[in-house]
């Protein structure tokens, strides 16, 4: 299959499916209404030729193609998320924040001195106010 006109939001409602085997509460995993995920369901099964989730019931059963496509579908989107996060770790050695800490005196006493010793180590751009 050929993904360049593969809309990959689907792959998120496949996932919420999968996990919720419900058709409500996978909208409500998503924030997406009851009909956008019926409607997004309809096309995963056009897309990829199988049902997907037959209803059993009060919920969705996964066909064998849909228990196939659960893990890796799973890791992709876990390591595409992964992806987009890793800018948003915090490196203490090149930040420039300002921090405001409220301590009582005896603490200020017993812990910042030792503190601000290891801050201007390993992380010089960071100032406190204390």
């Amino acid at each position: 299959m050929n993904i360049s006109g593969f809309d990959l939001n689907l792959l998120k409602v496949l996932d919420a499916l999968l996990r919720e085997r419900n058709v409500s509460r996978a909208a409500q995993r998503l924030s997406l209404s009851q009909p956008a995920v019926s409607n997004a369901l309809g096309r995963l099964r056009e897309l990829l030729d199988d049902p997907l989730l037959v209803r059993v019931g009060r919920s969705m059963q996964p066909t064998p193609r849909a228990l196939g496509l659960e893990l890796p579908i799973r890791d992709a989107l876990a390591r595409i998320e992964d992806s987009l996060n890793a800018g948003d770790l915090f490196d203490p050695a090149s930040s420039q924040a300002h921090f405001t800490v409220a301590v009582t005196d005896y603490v200020e006493l017993l812990c910042m001195p030792a503190l601000m010793k290891r801050l201007a180590q390993v992380a010089p751009g960071i100032r406190l106010a204390i």
